[in-house]
């Protein structure tokens, strides 16, 4: 044994060098794995032309390389900076800009092997072309508005151009790191024959039948959507209170179904790999068609639940709620029209905010010009609110009278009595006079009924009496006030003063009672024997005056003959109205007017003609 084996300061500095050379190799080994994340994590190089070839080529290389998911999105994301992708929509531009991204660097493998050396680290005008393979396609760099230089919109329009030039072409020597085949297209192709994988019009076999499949699968799923709606609405109405009145109409519920298919659509295109533009039409159509169907799917859902709370507000006694119904369901169709309008303007790529800095510029001049307008809208919130009348009430306004039909936010329809239709602003509601016909509790009857002058006091006194007692009987009249007395001698007549009112609900019943009250009138004076005058002129034809003798004798007076007590005419009155209704009446009170059934417009029910 040698003497030096033994020395423990060898031994020592053998053992501190293994160690430290461990740690040098795994803090070697620890860097360059957080190298491609560091890398990634950091801003892109957009200095120059090379400067950005760079970046993007190295984040690619990250992107296809063995590493975590983070590193790669963060490398994909830092090779999309590199690209000019505002020619892109916006909606799509983080789709579409993992799609250019990947497409560019499948080009570059297969074209060149791209020298960075070889492009200027400066370049004094706006394009750096790299490569021009065709007059019609190139690989250029320009620069941007902010100084920054990005692979240009040219470049990414040139895409499938560049890709056809290079589809049957290997991946050039040197190229160590390829674009991995991640996305679904990349697995549908590497399972599909070739003769599914061959272009013919445009696109490839295998996407033409994957269209038409997507295509078929959106018409059944918005068959499926309407059967399950109609079927879960029917069932919703027929458990509620507007089962019988209601009636469910199919296309209030289409526009969804047509939703439904545009959302299947435009989820089932994307994964297809399809080219930009044509990607970009369908994406517009897909778009356009979701938007439109949902905001008509808004517009008939505001249809569908007015509807169904209008036969509730049939059914209650107000009526103002069905003024309000109508009104809600017209402000709701203004609110969906307008914001519908915006979203299918988003959805177009329209930029609203410049949209509606214009709209509020032109607002003033709109609402100077709309000063009509908001009187109307006042309007309509004073019968809203105030309620001067409701809806099929008999009004009265300056030189307007008919029945109310409909209170919008700008007019308030009316239909008159020769069946005309007259829309009066809602304006003139804030300051004119309503006379509401409709809610008079009591409509007046007062009429002269002319006797003649040979009616014996006794009739007259019966006669009125009669009418006294048919008003009491009569079931529309009112009870607490009526006048019926000899009120005037008139020219040809005595006239008897009829003063009573009717508590009908509408103007057609008033008309029928009123009908009934004077045949039963007439009626009564045929029985007692009354005549009605008419104007005549009785002619008179006397002698010549004789000389007067005038006599000695005193005159006597003549006392009255008495042909009855006071009470008579009372007794005679009161009994032949009593016989006149039992034989016309059967005691029962006839409802208002229904011009659906033809029984309720004849006045009176008699006894023989009363069915149960």
């Amino acid at each position: 044994m040698r003497a030096n084996d033994g020395n423990p300061c060898r031994h020592i500095t053998h053992t501190l060098y293994k160690n430290l050379n461990r740690v040098f190799q795994l803090g070697l080994l620890l860097f360059l794995l957080s190298a491609p994340a560091m890398h990634a994590q950091q801003a892109a190089d957009l200095s120059s032309p090379r400067a950005t070839f760079r970046s993007y080529l190295v984040s690619m290389v990250i992107y296809g390389s063995d590493t975590t998911g983070a590193v790669k999105e963060a490398a994909l994301k830092k090779a999309m900076s590199c690209i000019d992708l505002d020619g892109l929509p916006a909606a799509l531009r983080a789709e579409q800009g993992v799609k250019v991204a990947r497409e560019l660097k499948l080009f570059l493998d297969r074209y060149e092997f791209v020298v960075i050396d070889d492009i200027p680290d400066k370049f004094d005008g706006p394009v750096y072309v790299w490569r021009k393979p065709i007059a019609k396609a190139e690989v250029s760099i320009g620069l941007s508005e902010d100084s920054s230089w990005l692979f240009t919109r040219k470049t990414v329009a040139s895409l499938p151009t560049l890709l056809e030039l290079v589809a049957d072409k290997e991946v050039v020597e040197g190229v160590e790191t390829m674009v991995p085949p991640d996305t679904f297209a990349d697995w549908m192709r590497s399972r599909m024959p070739e003769s599914l994988l061959n272009k013919a019009v445009y696109f490839e076999n295998w996407q033409w039948i994957a269209i038409l499949v997507v295509v078929i699968l959106g018409i059944l799923v918005e068959q499926l959507v309407i059967r399950l709606l109609s079927k879960w609405i029917v069932r919703f109405i027929r458990s509620s209170k507007a089962t019988t009145e209601f009636k469910l109409d199919t296309q209030l519920i289409k526009p969804l179904g047509i939703l439904a298919m545009a959302l299947l659509w435009s989820a089932l295109l994307s994964p297809l790999d399809l080219t930009l533009q044509a990607e970009t039409i369908l994406f517009f159509a897909t778009q356009f068609v979701i938007a439109v169907s949902g905001v008509w799917a808004a517009y008939r859902l505001v249809d569908l639940v007015a509807g169904y709370f209008a036969v509730l507000a049939s059914r209650t006694e107000s009526k103002f709620d069905d003024m309000l119904v109508p009104m809600i369901r017209r402000a709701l169709k203004i609110i969906v029209i307008a914001f519908g309008l915006l979203f299918i303007a988003d959805n177009l790529n329209i930029d609203i905010t410049s949209l509606l800095a214009g709209l509020g510029i032109g607002g003033v001049a709109v609402a100077l010009a709309a000063k009509d307008t908001v009187e109307n809208l006042f309007g309509s919130l004073t019968v809203m609110f105030d309620k001067p009348f409701d809806i099929g009430d008999w009004i009265k306004i300056g030189d307007l009278e008919g029945n109310v039909e409909e209170v919008g936010f700008r007019s308030t329809r009316i239909r008159t009595f020769y069946n005309s239709q007259i829309t009066m602003p809602n304006s003139r509601l804030v300051s004119a006079a309503v006379d509401n016909m409709g809610r008079r509790r009591y409509r007046r009857i007062s009429v002269k009924l002319g006797v003649q002058y040979d009616t014996t006091p006794e009739k007259m006194d019966a006669f009125c009496e009669g009418i006294r007692e048919i008003v009491r009987r009569h079931p529309y009249t009112r009870k607490d006030f009526y006048m019926v007395y000899v009120n005037e001698f008139a020219d040809f007549s005595i006239n008897i003063l009829l003063y009573v009112f009717h508590e009908t609900p509408d103007w057609p019943t008033e008309l029928r009672e009123r009908h009934r009250l004077f045949v039963d009138i007439v009626r009564l004076a045929k029985r007692l024997g009354v005549n009605f005058a008419f104007p005549t002129q009785t002619l008179h034809v006397g002698s010549m005056p004789q000389p007067m003798h005038v006599s000695s004798q005193p005159v006597t007076p003549v006392a009255p003959q008495q042909t009855g007590s006071m009470e008579d005419p009372i007794i005679i009155g009161r009994n032949e109205a009593d016989a006149l209704l039992s034989e016309h009446w059967d005691g029962s009170i006839q409802p208002p007017v229904q011009f659906s059934d033809p029984l309720s417009m004849k006045p009176g029910n008699a006894p023989d003609s009363h069915t149960d």
